[in-house]
């Protein structure tokens, strides 16, 4: 109980600072700061808080980081539909209103920046803390890396954002946007810097807390967005490499503490395991699924492959038979807690490093990781020629590997130029260019005179 509360008494401290930060680059003053110094005065408390940024980002319901981006990025990228059309089917037919500011504002643009914001004021406290030196350095890593995890999702949604590196509520409400390479440039060095300082584990069991491999994951994945074909190789081989994590069978991957898992959040309450189980498994025998597979997704997989029974749940409604995802099994109300939500998992750095090695031409290689990931799905291996037939193959691989999980289709029909051409044959009455970028929500550009729209709309 003593413990507990410890950990209860230093959140509290430290998100009482941003109970206002709904639209934290236009927030008030912070009235509580003389009680954030003393959070950082002793290792417990600065730990606790910290530690109270994970459990917040899996406490708020239905936003970008609990959830969220798998379902409306998979309505976007017609990996999804929504049974029942309403308000999400802006983001089917790509025809997002600049005024859904619920789903915009609500689900990703205000939570994004308000951990962005206490990550700004964890690492303002860190750097003049007195904690012990070693622990000063870890939390600091842990920290970068959750701001950059934010930004990166940020600026795949809606392009240039807002590069807020500080508390100074003055300076953030009228900050322009910042163009994505200057903003990945930060991130990189973000997380160059957070895997000096990490550690390579943490004694408790739970993949639960960000340490040198999960920042190694992220800079592979982001050097990979950046086509630094080096960088992706290395950093992706360092994490496979390391030892720390296996390919578990199918049926294990999304179980808590996965040996694939790099990086996972911890439920915080007892109503649901994770809020994606919670938003796609039925609730009933007689209930369907909110989101299902489109036909085009389903039909992505080959005859075989062991991952369309596994990770995929069919189900007969109303006569018609639909399918949706089922990589978590359970929709709520679980006691014990079987399963953690992935945030990163060893089997894209595989597709990482084949995509980085396919690039630079080293086909044997790249096509020995895409066959790795082949084996565990049941298939036989993949046969490529050259460098474009092993780009091909593994963009497949990556749509039917990675369905269903933070946007990896939508981000990678976009990053390689692919999208136009996808889209428009599934949404031709719709589809336009502009339409790769998420609006800026409506009421942030009424708060900001500094903050423009994004093309078309």
């Amino acid at each position: 109980m003593y413990h507990q509360l410890k950990y209860f008494i230093a959140t509290s401290m430290i998100y009482c600072l941003i109970s206002s930060c709904s639209k934290s680059i236009e927030v008030d003053p912070p009235v509580n700061q003389i009680i954030s110094s003393e959070v950082f005065k002793s290792d417990s408390t600065a730990k606790s808080a910290v530690l109270g940024i994970y459990s917040e980002m899996m406490r708020t319901t239905g936003q970008f980081c609990n959830g969220q981006t798998t379902l409306y990025a998979g309505l976007s990228a017609n990996e999804l539909y929504f049974f029942t059309p309403d308000a999400k089917q802006e983001f089917v037919n790509n025809e997002i209103g600049i005024n859904n500011h619920s789903i915009l504002a609500g689900n990703f643009w205000n939570v994004a920046y308000k951990y962005i914001y206490t990550t700004n004021l964890c690492l303002e406290r860190l750097q003049t803390s007195t904690i012990t030196p070693s622990l000063k350095a870890s939390l600091t890593g842990e920290v970068l890396f959750l701001r950059s995890f934010c930004y990166f999702y940020l600026i795949n949604l809606f392009g240039d954002v807002p590069l807020v590196l500080t508390t100074d509520y003055e300076k953030n409400a009228i900050m322009p946007r910042t163009e994505i390479a200057q903003v990945y440039a930060q991130l990189i060095d973000d997380l160059t810097q957070a895997v000096t300082v990490l550690p390579t584990a943490y004694s408790s069991t739970d993949r639960a807390r960000v340490n040198k491999w999960a920042a190694k994951a992220l800079l592979a994945r982001i050097y990979l967005y950046q086509k630094n074909w080096a960088k992706a190789e290395e950093n992706a081989s360092d994490v496979i490499n390391s030892g720390m994590y296996l390919l578990p069978s199918l049926s294990n991957v999304f179980l808590k503490n996965s040996t694939e898992t790099l990086l996972q959040l911890q439920p915080v309450n007892t109503v649901w395991n994770t809020w994606e189980g919670r938003e796609i498994i039925p609730a009933s025998v007689n209930e369907t699924p909110k989101y299902l597979l489109t036909p085009r997704m389903y039909l992505s997989f080959e005859a075989n492959d062991n991952r369309k029974t596994t990770w995929v749940g069919i189900r007969t409604f109303a006569g018609q038979l639909v399918q949706y995802p089922a990589k978590y099994k359970v929709y709520g109300n679980g006691a014990p807690i079987t399963e953690y939500y992935i945030l990163l998992r060893l089997a894209e750095q595989y597709l990482i490093r084949a995509e980085a090695r396919a690039n630079n031409n080293d086909i044997s290689n790249g096509l020995s990781d895409l066959n790795i990931i082949r084996q565990r799905a049941g298939l036989s291996p993949a046969i490529a020629g050259n460098t474009a037939e092993l780009l091909t193959l593994i963009e497949q691989e990556r749509q039917v590997e990675l369905f269903a999980e933070w946007g990896n289709r939508w981000f990678d029909l976009k990053r390689t130029g692919r999208i136009n051409g996808v889209m428009q044959s599934i949404n031709p009455s719709t589809w336009q260019p502009t339409d790769a970028l998420y609006p800026i929500p409506s009421g942030e550009i009424l708060l900001n005179p500094f903050l423009t729209q994004n093309p078309g709309y």
